[in-house]
């Protein structure tokens, strides 16, 4: 018998991300100095996120699938909860 009390469909712990591939991915050229976003508009976008009940294990969005700790440093990404883009409010308050 197969267990399925996962909260998302397609991942298992196989692929949980360690903060130390997290860091390899920030490094890569994608993420580049001008192409992030403010520290004060990351914190704020995370803090968006963890208020979300879309938002899963601390790093999931359940959404897009994204790691909202890599995603959210990305000028170019936005919130994809339907109707309610919760960075755009993160972005009007930190200017």
């Amino acid at each position: 018998m197969r267990e399925n009390n996962r909260t998302c469909r397609s991942c298992g712990d196989e692929f949980a991300v360690n903060d130390r591939q997290m860091q390899r991915l920030l490094a890569s050229p994608a993420f580049a100095s001008e192409l992030r976003v403010p520290e004060e508009q990351y914190e704020a976008r995370l803090q968006a996120c963890g208020d979300c009940p879309k938002f899963h294990g601390g790093t999931t969005c359940m959404l897009c699938g994204c790691l909202v700790p890599v995603i959210a440093h990305l000028k170019s990404k936005s919130c994809p909860y339907p109707g309610n883009d919760r960075w755009a409010a993160s972005t009007s308050a930190s200017g």
